[in-house]
């Protein structure tokens, strides 16, 4: 989860029989429909989710920022179109804070900004899918899993999100008629570029952030300032900011997996992403490499509790088109639950190497929380997928820890 106060409105218009690749909004709701829809009949259909939630955040004191609180929404409004002959058109909207917000100031419902997330069409036949448009390539799935209020913060630094690009996806469990037997497994291969289309535009607030570097004509030093922008620019720099195809990325994931208890999950995933004009301009570009790998179960438990251990990896050469530059990620955690309550925990831990700096830092979160689903209070059907969760998470980086708490409201509804 993200640390923050949000609201969630978002369109989805999703192709393809698994389960989506999306971040989340809050414990207890999902970011995307569970089950994506495939076109092919002979009717139109439209439908998606609506979903909300709002989160406070009370932020400990750094050496270099006091304490502070932060509320703000996130809106996320999913929608498809299925089409007859295999079509659908698939887009999200987003209402999010911008990463201009995060100078550790209070805030209140600072600098939202609104933007499409994704818009693509997909064509579907048999145990095939293909897609185009604006898309969110499949790399890790930690953004999404991360068990928890924050169990999701690591994660959502190598998700891939605002590229255009085009992609397939074969459904190989169904190609060989094993689905029932050991669950459901699929390749997934997208080529893309970062957005810079007008669906990169944002509404209310800027988002994009440049670093322009200058010298001061009193003092004679380089200064960098970061300046935001409406719209992303080739000079906004950061990997796959180049022609298409910048990026690419190969992923295979299976769910439903029969175990000896419970079903159990994977994704694995590699991407090679060209550097942007950053990297070239700084005289060190390369093509960065990364790898992932995540693994999560659902085991039933005595008593009527529910366990769901999830962990994820990821390792970055070449990071953000740098050469000499590595990245590590590691999420591990997990949720217990027996309804209506949910206890979790998670340990994130971030390694960077800046070899041609000489340069070296690691960051280590844990983070615990407890979500309460709010349909246990009132049974109205409007509560189903309402929760209410309370958490606390200790960031220890640059040999200080401080300790952060937050409490979040979700709430999604389909239609």
């Amino acid at each position: 989860m993200k640390a923050a106060f949000r609201i969630g409105v978002t369109f989805l218009l999703l192709a393809g029989p698994a389960q989506a690749q999306m971040r989340n909004v809050g414990p207890g709701v999902a970011d995307r429909t569970g089950t994506q829809t495939r076109g092919g009949s002979d009717e139109i259909v439209f439908g998606g989710e609506v979903q909300a939630t709002l989160q406070l955040d009370v932020n400990g004191r750094r050496s270099s920022t006091p304490a502070n609180g932060n509320l703000f929404t996130e809106s996320l409004a999913a929608a498809y179109l299925l089409l007859p002959y295999g079509f659908a058109v698939n887009g999200v909207l987003r209402l999010e804070q911008a990463g201009s917000a995060a100078d550790g100031k209070g805030s209140v419902f600072r600098d939202q900004t609104l933007w499409a997330d994704e818009l693509y069409l997909t064509w579907s036949r048999g145990v095939l899918d293909v897609f185009g448009g604006k898309i969110h390539p499949r790399f890790g799935s930690a953004w999404d899993r991360g068990p928890g209020l924050y169990g999701t913060d690591f994660g959502r630094e190598y998700e891939l999100v605002e590229k255009i690009g085009v992609g397939a996806r074969l459904w190989a469990s169904d190609l060989l008629g094993l689905t029932r037997t050991i669950g459901s497994h699929n390749l997934q291969v997208e080529m893309f570029e970062a957005d810079r289309s007008a669906l990169s535009y944002s509404g209310f607030n800027p988002r994009w952030a440049q670093t322009r570097s200058s010298i001061d004509p009193v003092t004679g030093e380089a200064v960098t300032r970061t300046d935001w922008r409406w719209r992303n620019r080739r000079a906004t720099g950061g990997a796959d900011n180049t022609d298409f195809s910048g990026g690419s990325v190969a992923s295979l994931a299976g769910y439903g997996i029969p175990m000896p208890r419970g079903l159990a999950g994977y994704t694995a995933s590699y991407a090679a992403r060209k550097p942007g004009q950053d990297a070239v301009e700084a005289g060190r570009a390369a093509t960065e490499q990364a790898w992932s790998f995540g693994a999560f179960w659902t085991v039933p438990l005595p008593q009527r509790l529910e366990a769901a251990p999830f962990a994820e990896y990821v390792h970055k050469d070449q990071a953000d088109g740098y050469r000499d530059r590595t990245v590590e990620y590691l999420t591990a955690g997990m949720d217990l639950r027996r309804a209506p309550w949910t206890v979790s925990y998670a340990y994130l831990a971030n390694r960077n190497e800046n070899r041609a700096a000489g340069l070296r830092g690691t960051r280590v979160q844990q983070t615990a929380s407890v979500t309460y689903d709010l349909y246990f209070v009132a049974p109205l059907p409007i509560l189903r997928s309402a929760s209410v969760t309370v958490g606390w998470r200790r960031l220890r980086e640059a040999g200080e820890a401080a300790n952060d708490f937050g409490g979040l409201v979700g709430w999604a509804w389909k239609f």
